[in-house]
């Protein structure tokens, strides 16, 4: 009989343990509500704080950052394929001399048009270059160049590109070798 009550007093005792109310289900309707009060206390403590959405709206986000024609990066680009070109004269003057062919020397300006895809589309190198081998060799060194995609639809950038022997420059330097 002991052992009855005891058994029955635990019970008793279990059932009756601290309660944890408000468990129940929140409906749809409640999650709402929950959401929109979140809502509001954030816009209020943004208003404290004196920031509102048209100061974020107004920054560029980096996605959009990313879309734009990143003028900094093709210099860079453009520097090394010019640096490539320019020493196009010492590598076709070989070439001209198993043709025994004089070909033009100089400064001159190369137009190079970009893709949104950031690849070249054409680059155009003016007479007496077009159509030389030390021409093809220039406009070789500026198909290769690529840049970062971008939407701005197709942008031209002019190079200017010095193509001189390796004798004249230094000549026109003062420097021997």
């Amino acid at each position: 009989m002991k052992r009855a009550c005891i058994a029955v007093l635990g019970v008793v005792l279990g059932g009756c343990g601290p309660s944890y109310g408000g468990q129940d289900v929140k409906t749809p309707d409640q999650l709402i509500d929950d959401q929109e009060q979140m809502a509001a206390q954030e816009e209020q403590e943004k208003k404290k704080r004196g920031t509102d959405d048209i100061s974020y709206s107004a920054e560029e986000t980096d996605a959009e950052k990313k879309r734009k024609f990143d003028r900094k990066q093709v210099d860079m680009e453009l520097k090394r394929a010019t640096r490539s070109a320019e020493s196009c004269p010492g590598v076709v003057v070989e070439q001209e001399k198993t043709e025994k062919k004089e070909h033009p020397r100089g400064d001159t300006r190369v137009s190079v048009t970009f893709q949104e895809d950031g690849t070249v589309r054409q680059v155009s190198i003016p007479s007496p270059f077009d159509g030389t081998p030390l021409g093809e060799c220039v406009v070789r060194a500026y198909k290769a160049v690529i840049v970062p995609p971008y939407t701005e639809g197709e942008q031209i950038v002019d190079v200017d590109v010095s193509l001189k022997d390796a004798k004249e420059e230094t000549k026109g330097k003062g420097k021997k070798k």
